[in-house]
């Protein structure tokens, strides 16, 4: 099967699948003078979709998972630079959540925006783990909190800070889930550079796609600390082997509605 599929009547030859092709395996037909894609090349095809992103004129199709092809039209899509704005601005740190739950389906549509996610190569190297259940993150946050027990008067740069979270826990207040009612983690391959970046990337998108969604977020920095530290907690989450997780994230819907936009510092730019 052809790597894309042109529609010899849309096309115009323009090249501008050639020119923006990542790995540059689009040649022209030297007869026809339609794209193609040889059989030499075609194993280096990524499925980025750049060609058919692209193509001015709806020509081109990328053979692969067909079903899914959406075409748009320039205005579609497009959000205002204002409204972004202050979408983004508005933003907030949930640590106060409602008890209901969310859908397992609505969590599905925000994951399903996460998976466009830049990956490096279009790898797409995220996988998932959902702790849905709000008693398991309650587990996940006590064994968060039994880590903490085992850095008291260490030279861990937290040990200062534990008693405080420890202390707050005993007396019946979450400083580690704050009570969110579920946990997202995004993991990637622990080899060969054992880096969770794109990780990290897939939970931005996650994190800034869900309050459209009416969920609120907040990044689970102390989980993450313990995971990669106490076996006890890697062995409860049980990621599969060779796996690594990024900072996790705490979801929900938020106790509170935001009503105003606060203060940050100015953007400190350095321009050379």
């Amino acid at each position: 099967m052809p790597v894309i599929i042109i529609n010899e009547k849309l096309c115009i030859k323009c090249n501008t699948c050639v020119t923006v092709c990542v790995t540059k395996i689009i040649d022209n037909h030297s007869v026809s003078g339609y794209p193609e894609i040889s059989d030499e090349k075609s194993g280096f095809c990524i499925k980025c979709g750049h060609c058919e992103s692209f193509c001015p004129q709806k020509a081109l199709t990328l053979n692969f998972l067909l079903d899914d092809k959406m075409d748009i039209t320039a205005s579609e899509g497009r959000i205002e630079s204002q409204n972004l704005s202050l979408y983004i601005k508005k933003r907030r740190s949930v640590r106060h959540f409602s008890s209901e739950t969310v859908s397992k389906e609505l969590i599905t549509k925000v994951l399903d925006v996460t998976r466009y996610a830049a990956s490096g190569g279009n790898s797409q190297p995220v996988k998932w783990l959902v702790i849905f259940e709000p008693s398991i993150v309650q587990q996940v946050a006590c064994l968060t909190i039994d880590w903490m027990r085992t850095i008291l008067n260490t030279s861990h740069p937290l040990a200062p800070y534990v008693p405080v979270l420890i202390s707050a826990w005993d007396n019946g207040t979450d400083l580690i889930s704050h009570r969110a009612p579920h946990l997202l983690f995004a993991h990637v391959p622990a080899e060969p550079i054992n880096d969770p970046t794109e990780a990290i990337i897939a939970l931005t998108h996650f994190d800034i796609a869900a309050p459209s969604f009416g969920i609120g977020t907040c990044w689970a920095g102390f989980v993450i600390m313990a995971l990669e530290n106490y076996k006890p907690l890697q062995d409860f989450l049980c990621l599969p082997e060779g796996r690594k997780a990024a900072c996790p994230m705490l979801f929900g819907y938020s106790k509170y509605t935001i009503t105003s936009v606060p203060r940050r510092n100015p953007v400190d730019i350095t321009w050379r």
